[in-house]
């Protein structure tokens, strides 16, 4: 009668094999520590094409996907503080380092310090790590050079706040809402931090006859002004770098009493995947996306190693405010977008 086979040790070893390979799946998917699993989700104040540069770098080097969501910083901040009883975004990417403030003092932000943050300055960080700072920004008048010529001719172009309240600039200005963009309010926050809360207040009612319009995104007024729609957009200094750079007759001007942003990030508490929000923290906070965000925004990275982009310009350079404080930004916003609301 013919030996049954035994059978054991290559059901053993295929046994072993299968493990092996899942286990080294498993590795590269993060469960045993390798690449983090799953998806990060990304609400964006950044604009898209510079978020989504960053990402997709991210994920080539992590393996992590990413879904993103581009919000102005006023609708960000009310969607995060909306969703905290069922967080739909892990991260929070860009916007004034105020804005996150205000996230955190709702409890709507998770404290986390990334080793790769040490270089940067304290007075552009949360101490507790709530945000880190990634960028700045100062506030602008950008003129359309083509269509200032066609209607002022060889006028001098304005070089404070108030020579914008000129009558004859009526209809030919463009500011997004300080309600609802960044932009804008960190604007308005500094000029209140300068001359007062009224004396802001009586100078945006002032301002308003001669706005074309009050958009909700703080880019919209300087490619507006770059098509020639009208004449000015009072804009972050960075977007005005980047249309003129698309080649549209633009010139720019900080004047005195300039805030700037301190552009932010921040890890939404309890989102759906913390750990890969950690991850991209990290990754934020290496000098490669601040080089990949400001050759593309043209603002300065607050990362030392980072070097100023072609064509960019060194915030230290400028008029712009020193004594801003972004602290005092965030405890007034309430006070001060309520109050700007009742403007007619």
């Amino acid at each position: 009668m013919a030996r049954k086979k035994n059978n054991t040790p290559v059901i053993v070893l295929s046994v072993i094999v299968i493990v092996l390979i899942a286990g080294f799946f498993m590795y590269k998917s993060g469960v045993f520590g390798g690449k983090a699993q799953g998806k990060v989700t990304v609400y964006s104040i950044f604009q898209e094409e510079e978020a989504r540069k960053i990402m997709d770098k991210f994920k080539a080097d992590t393996g992590i996907d990413y879904d993103i969501l581009r919000l102005p910083s006023g609708e960000a901040v009310s969607r995060v503080q909306n969703e905290m009883g069922k967080p739909q975004a892990d991260f929070l990417m860009g916007g004034p380092a105020d804005s996150h403030e205000v996230l955190k003092k709702a409890g709507a932000l998770e404290s986390y310090i990334s080793p790769n943050a040490s270089d940067i300055p304290d007075n552009m960080k949360d101490k507790e790590g709530a945000w880190t700072g990634f960028y700045l920004n100062p506030i602008a008048i950008g003129i359309n050079t083509q269509r200032w010529k066609e209607k002022y001719g060889t006028a001098a172009y304005p070089e404070t706040f108030k020579d914008l309240l000129d009558p004859k600039y009526k209809g030919e200005i463009g500011m997004s809402d300080p309600a609802t963009s960044g932009t804008s309010y960190t604007a308005v926050a500094s000029l209140a931090q300068v001359w007062g809360k009224d004396e802001m207040l009586k100078y945006m009612t002032q301002l308003l006859p001669n706005l074309k319009e009050r958009p909700k995104s703080g880019i919209e007024p300087i490619q507006k002004a770059g098509k020639g729609e009208y004449t000015i957009g009072i804009t972050f200094l960075g977007d005005q770098i980047k249309v003129k750079n698309q080649g549209n007759p633009i010139i720019s001007i900080v004047p005195e009493a300039a805030g700037y942003e301190v552009g932010g990030l921040a890890i939404v508490k309890n989102g759906p995947n913390t750990a890969a929000a950690k991850k991209l923290m990290d990754y934020m906070l290496t000098a490669e996306p601040g080089k990949i965000y400001t050759e593309s925004a043209y603002s300065v990275s607050v990362k030392p190693g980072v070097p100023v982009p072609p064509g960019g310009v060194d915030i230290k350079t400028t008029k712009y405010n020193k004594a801003y404080s972004l602290w005092t930004a965030a405890e007034q916003r309430k006070a001060l977008q309520d109050a700007l609301k009742d403007l007619k």
